[in-house]
């Protein structure tokens, strides 16, 4: 056997060594991963082949538990091929993503389009004596099945399978294109034009400017991390003007990279689907399956807070405004306007220098903090592992329980760099599996990915606030990825409706600005002393400063996301963005966070369309849950037994509903979020 083909047999067979096994991340490339799909699938078909010809009607041994464990090896590399396409991106990538995504959504038909298959789930989802957990995957695979339209005539059936196959080619297309505009479209500065920029920064700046050949120069890169910062504190008004349009047109600026035609397909795929399925639009079929039920009840929060969101910013606004006449500008601000005068607010009102608020906040520092409170609260010992990691700025962690016990594999890759989709996520290498001939559980291989500038070379990397609650938020995902014990893999980590997906994420933000991890990690990086009273004092007062601005953002991309596809597959995206914020009142000052030609939440995969809502909706659930935290203590063992045992170890098991009832102890209450958020 050649050392090739050993290296592709690698990614399927012989994950070996601790945490249940590890893949060979050092041969992980496009040609092995070809291969490796290649005989997955059809390793997969002769599985599915053997599932389907047993002669039964159908129980939970032979259907359900079957189905749960369906296609491991395919799972197994299909996660390897998905984080590679997020991560290392390259042409030759590209143009296998584009070869695979319509297969691999047909080998999905396959399984959950059969009417065999489906009739034995239905049936063993009636089987006497199943518990709640085993109920609870019945209904999950009864589910899979009726969105694949198993449950309608061969003919209906057949559409949907194309409209999905359609579909995984379509959010490929979009996803490239997002990510050219993100890598080819740059500002270039020249030194005066550095002024207000903070060190960390203008050192990324000119690295990204050498490696495109102008080493005389600097390059603000097409991303979050890189263009925010430069619209808050840059002086130069023409030059954030030009920032901001390269980074809030992407997807619309080059023919070659144009992504509303592919939008505009995929609105209209989605309300076809919708209707074959019997559902009146794509979005009451989505919600139909979350804590919100229905669009309506979103819509109905977005407008709770949509009020106050605009009344504060309107406050914020005209402080603004007053500032910038003050110093010489008339007429109105624009949109590249906003963040620079509300830093300049926050700087004269609160005496908070972002820079040096900066200086407290080192990744590495806050990297072991988060650490450190997920050790204090749950008992987890964290260790740097000796297992392969895939990239020099790719770190790799072990963490145990307090008696020794696996708990997971954590990679931390922090940095943005070429290949790299923007943002911040968590994914898995490998979700958390339980199997009883090899000792119950199995620990999970989880991911956070980041997009935080780089420093030069021995120089600390230092965060924002925003950046900092990023880096906590992403480990909230992890750990409720790590925590997971269920015996069942559909039910398994992050795998919960939507609209609760975020809960745990949006509440370990939480944590970074508890006192006893801000005295041990939030210290100076060149004294290390740290945070001074003072200093938290003026944090804490200007935390809500700019709540408006923020709030309304986010809420305008919610709303046009459940309005896009309420409407239906005649929705143009630009109308709709233009209609509907206009209708709903949106200042002109301010912008949906994410808008129509580069939503990659939406239009790159299923994962949040019509389900942008379910921040908001998440955060109603974090900030009611965070006043009961603050009341008891962040670090009080009985409580964060309580929270581990009720949500982050259950995943999909139990009813999201009844888990926060029994945590809190009552359904949540909207006003410990519009307190929260500095709206009342």
């Amino acid at each position: 056997m050649n050392q090739s083909h050993q290296d592709w047999r690698g990614l399927i067979d012989h994950w070996s060594g601790s945490m249940g096994g590890v893949p060979p991340l050092n041969a992980v490339n496009v040609d092995t991963l070809r291969a490796a799909l290649e005989e997955v699938l059809e390793r997969l078909n002769k599985e599915l082949v053997s599932l389907q010809e047993l002669k039964t009607t159908g129980d939970f041994n032979d259907t359900l538990l079957a189905l749960d464990q369906l296609g491991e090896e395919l799972h197994r590399v299909r996660a390897l091929y998905s984080n590679w396409s997020s991560s290392f991106s390259s042409p030759d990538l590209r143009v296998m993503r584009r070869e695979f995504e319509p297969r691999l959504a047909e080998q999905n038909a396959a399984i959950y389009g059969d009417k065999n298959l489906y009739k034995r789930t239905l049936n063993a989802s009636k089987e006497p004596g199943l518990t709640p957990t085993q109920r609870r995957l019945a209904q999950r695979l009864v589910e899979r099945f009726e969105e694949a339209g198993a449950h309608l005539s061969a003919e209906t059936s057949a559409a949907v399978t194309l409209i999905n196959q359609r579909l995984s080619a379509l959010f490929t297309e979009f996803s490239d294109r997002v990510l050219s505009d993100e890598e080819d479209l740059v500002t270039w500065l020249d030194e005066p034009e550095l002024v207000g920029l903070p060190m960390g920064w203008v050192s990324s700046a000119k690295a990204t400017a050498e490696s495109c050949g102008r080493p005389l120069q600097w390059a603000v890169q097409n991303t979050r991390s890189a263009v925010e910062p430069f619209l808050t504190l840059s002086p130069h008004r023409g030059l954030r003007e030009s920032v901001w349009r390269t980074f809030y047109g992407r997807g619309e600026l080059r023919a070659e990279s144009e992504t509303l035609p592919i939008a505009q397909e995929i609105l209209s795929l989605r309300a076809e689907r919708a209707k074959l399925l019997g559902f009146k639009t794509q979005a009451h079929q989505v919600l139909a399956r979350t804590m919100a039920g229905a669009p309506e009840a979103a819509m109905g929060l977005l407008r709770e807070v949509w009020g106050p969101a605009v009344s504060t910013f309107q406050r914020e606004l005209s402080v603004m405004t007053e500032l910038a006449h003050k110093e010489g500008f008339s007429g109105e601000l624009a949109p590249w306007d906003v963040r620079y005068y509300a830093e300049k607010v926050r700087q004269r009102d609160y005496d908070l220098d972002p820079n040096v608020v900066r200086q407290y906040f080192s990744l590495e520092k806050l990297r072991d903090g988060m650490f450190w409170s997920a050790e204090q609260c749950f008992g987890w010992q964290i260790s740097s592992s000796e297992q392969v990691s895939p990239h020099p700025d790719i770190s790799v962690w072990d963490i145990h329980s307090q008696q020794g016990e696996e708990i997971g594999l954590f990679y931390f890759d922090p940095y943005t760099r070429p290949g790299k989709r923007s943002g911040a996520w968590m994914s898995v290498y490998r979700p958390q599996l339980w199997r009883d001939h090899r000792g119950g559980r199995i620990p999970p291989l989880v991911l956070n990915t980041c997009n935080f500038l780089k420093a030069s070379e021995g120089e600390p990397s230092l965060l924002s606030l925003n950046d900092a609650r990023t880096l906590f938020h992403e480990f909230g995902h992890a750990m409720h990825g790590l925590a997971s014990d269920t015996r069942y893999q559909t039910l398994a980590g992050t795998s919960v409706v939507r609209d609760f997906v975020e809960f745990p994420s949006q509440l370990n933000e939480h944590w970074l600005t508890t006192p006893e991890l801000r005295e041990r990690f939030c210290t100076h990086v060149v004294t290390g002393d740290p945070l001074p009273t003072d200093l938290v004092k003026k944090m804490e007062a200007a935390a809500h400063a700019g709540s408006g601005f923020a709030t309304l953002e986010y809420l305008a991309s919610a709303v046009v996301d459940l309005s896009l596809h309420l409407e239906g597959a005649e929705a143009d995206p630009f109308t709709v963005e233009e209609r509907v914020l206009g209708e709903w009142g949106l200042p002109s000052q301010v912008v949906m966070r994410h808008r129509p030609p580069q939503f990659a939440h939406i239009f790159s995969g299923e994962g949040y369309a019509s389900g942008y809502y379910c921040y908001l909706w998440a955060d109603t659930l974090v900030a009611d849950a965070a006043e009961m935290f603050a009341s008891e203590g962040f670090y009080t063992s009985e409580l964060c037994d309580r929270y581990y045992d009720l949500i982050l170890s259950k995943g999909d098991s139990v009813d999201a509903a009844e888990a926060f009832r029994l945590l809190r102890g009552r359904d949540p209450e909207v006003t410990p979020l519009l307190r929260d958020r500095g709206l009342i």
